[in-house]
């Protein structure tokens, strides 16, 4: 199986149904179950509760995929540290990240910034105390929100915003 496919089993009396679907068709592959019940004799009303029931289960493995994106609100005058710091504010900021992930949020806004960029804005938010900084199992370093970043305010420090413009 696929790391990108979903796999759904539903058993009912004696009979069960095994289907492997891509996570973006997975809703026509819950809606195809009524009908694979039906040709097997089984209770169209037991199939309706099924389909209602896998829709629930299918509904909420995309919300499960759709929640590693922090919500922010980037206003127009936000500098690359700014959003960053929101992001990392965000509930999805208090677990470990990547530079990849942090470029793969901001692209998820339509921001798309250099790796170098992104990079150097990470280091320095570190080393200013917004962020913490280590080395992940694998040797990469991974941040994760500082704990003085959900006790200062919105502001980030003048000093940030300087080296944010530095480093474009």
């Amino acid at each position: 199986m696929s790391s990108n496919n979903v796999k759904i089993k539903v058993k009912f009396g004696v009979n069960e149904v095994e289907i492997e679907s891509p996570l973006g068709s997975i809703r026509d592959a819950v809606d195809a179950i009524p009908s694979i019940i039906r040709n097997l004799g089984t209770n169209v009303k037991m199939a309706e509760n099924v389909t209602a029931e896998l829709n629930e289960q299918a509904n909420a493995v995309q919300t499960k995929v759709q929640v590693d994106v922090p919500e922010i609100k980037i206003e127009k005058g936000d500098s690359l540290s700014d959003m960053i710091v929101k992001m990392f504010k965000d509930s999805w900021g208090k677990q470990s990240k990547r530079l990849s992930d942090v470029r793969q949020a901001l692209e998820t806004y339509g921001l798309s910034y250099p790796k170098q960029s992104v990079a150097v804005t990470l280091m320095r938010l570190a080393q200013n105390g917004k962020l913490r900084r280590f080395k992940g199992s694998d040797g990469e370093f991974v941040y994760t929100a500082a704990s003085t970043l959900f006790s200062d305010g919105q502001q980030v420090t003048s000093d940030l915003q300087t080296n944010d413009s530095e480093a474009q």
